[in-house]
Order: structure tokens, then sequence, then C-alpha cells
């Protein structure tokens, strides 16, 4: 039951993750209409009314909204809180969740990747730093016309936010770019998430074909490894079809991951316009809640 509403298999875990956030969540400020603000000496933290939830409960709710994409009408019932309430409580705690999970996600160095490479990237692609791909979030169209044009993807024929992911060999997500506008390119994301500056020489990335971005890796000694083209010319060479498999069969792990990610409700479907100013820290906390569960690759 814990797994179905918060995302977590077992209370241990949703416990640990709870206690790698309370302290911060004891000083923590409500939304103030800003980011989630914090007092820099704790001593001095503001005295208030006692809250309608434990710290704990208020945690549980933030998952479960994230996990069930239940309206904060329905969730009102359940925890007997006004909407209001809940709505400073969500928002709260996912700018502060953001902020901690951040200091969790540091790209993780080369040793550390081989140390914890699977067998099926250590035979064939042992040099894999990352596996990238792109995903896309719905979102209701703006109501001005520039920005109408600038997130709609051609490719989900609707109003998107973009993002690129990227998973280590063993399946952990390692990189979550901030959110960009749906009519960017996979070439340009990559270019402007900041991926490329934490790569290093002797490195690999996988992604799929669509990532043509071997000229912007190669001036670093990074090498791209994505499966080859077929052209209606030419029929692939079997050679070319035994790589496009093996590639394939290690790369679906990201689209693994990503599907995680869209397991949590909140960001399955039309997201809605009032939770845009968060969508971004919502995505990255999810990516950050899918490492809490068992790895994806078998080692």
């Amino acid at each position: 039951m814990i797994r179905v509403f918060t995302g977590f298999m077992n209370i241990a875990l949703f416990m640990a993750c709870f206690r790698f956030l309370e302290a911060d969540a004891r000083v923590m400020y409500s939304w103030q209409g800003g980011r989630t603000k914090f007092d820099s000496e704790r001593q001095h933290a503001k005295s208030g009314p006692k809250p309608k939830l434990s710290l704990e409960d208020q945690f549980f709710f933030v998952c479960v909204r994230l996990r069930t994409k239940q309206t904060l009408d329905e969730l009102e019932d359940r925890f007997l809180v006004d909407t209001t309430t809940l709505s400073r409580y969500f928002t709260s705690w996912i700018n502060l969740m953001y902020h901690k999970f951040k200091e969790l996600l540091v790209f993780p160095s080369r040793r550390r990747v081989d140390r914890n490479m699977p067998q099926c990237f250590k035979s064939f692609y042992p040099t894999t730093r990352i596996i990238i791909d792109c995903t896309e979030f719905f979102v209701e169209r703006p109501s001005a016309l520039s920005q109408q044009q600038a997130g709609f993807s051609a490719y989900k024929n609707h109003a998107t936010a973009k993002s690129l992911l990227g998973i280590s060999p063993d399946g952990a997500f390692t990189f979550v770019s901030n959110l960009f506008e749906g009519s960017i390119s996979d070439r340009d994301i990559v270019v402007e998430s900041g991926l490329i500056p934490l790569l290093a020489h002797g490195d690999s990335v996988m992604a799929d074909k669509g990532f043509r971005i071997q000229d912007l890796l190669a001036p670093h000694g990074v090498r791209l490894n994505i499966p080859p083209f077929n052209t209606k010319a030419h029929q692939m060479v079997p050679q070319d079809v035994v790589a496009t498999k093996s590639i394939a069969s290690v790369r679906i792990h990201v689209e693994r991951a990503i599907k995680r990610v869209k397991e949590y409700r909140l960001l399955s479907g039309t997201i809605d316009n009032n939770l845009y100013d968060v969508l971004e820290q919502c995505v990255f906390c999810v990516c950050m809640l899918c490492n809490f569960q068992p790895a994806l690759v078998a080692w």
C-alpha cells in the first residue's frame, strides 16, 4: 500500500527520506509568493501557529499528490485540511525537497560508475558514463501567442515542457536538466543543459539516433554510441543490424527509468498551469524519488 500511494517500496525507505529532510523542514518558512524560504540561523526560526499536519504527514501528503494526482479537493477530505493550506504545504515541501535533493545529485565520477557498472555494459560498452534521452510533459496551452509557438512540440502535437534526463549504467538518475520549451531540439537541449562540461576524455554517451551530437562531444574526447542510421536507398547491412540490437538492449534502460517518472501521475496527462511555477522542481524531485526504488539493471 505504501508503494501505491508514495512510490516507496516500504515504510523504512519512506522514513529514511523523511529523516533526510526533517531538520530543514523544521525551520522552513511556508510559501510566501516566491521560493520556499529557510532561516539561515535555525535558532531564530519564526514561530507561528501550530501546523495542522505533522511534518511527517505533510511529507506523506506531498508524496501522495505526486504519485496519485489526486486533486486538492479530494485530498482535503482525506487529510481534513483546507485546500489553501494543502497548496502551501505542497509548494513549500517541493521547494525544500528540490534544494535538499540537489545536494544528493552529484554527477558520479568515472571510478564510481565503473565500480557499479552492470555486466551487460561492462562486456560491450565499458566506457559508458551516461545514457540520455529527452522526455516531454504536456502542459496547458499558454495564452500568449509567442509562448504558444515556443512551447509547441511538433513531435507530440501539443504544448510541452521538455527535459533531458540521464542515467548511469546501473539505472540511477545522475542528470536532470532544467525544463525547456517543447520546441527545442534534442541537439540544442544537450548544449543548453550543461551536460557536456561534466564529461571527461575517454567517456562515452549512449543515446537514441536522434541525438546527432558527435561533433559536440568529439572535441572533449567523448564518444557517442547511437544505433546506426538506415537510409531508404540502402538496406541495413548485417553488422549494423547487430549493432542496433546491441545498443537497443541496453539503451532501453533509460526508457524504463523515464517510465518510472511518468508513474508519478502528477506528471502524466496535461499539467495544470497552476503547477507550472513548480513543475521543474516536481520533475527533479520525482527523478530523485525514483532513485529510492530498486536498481533497474541487474548486476
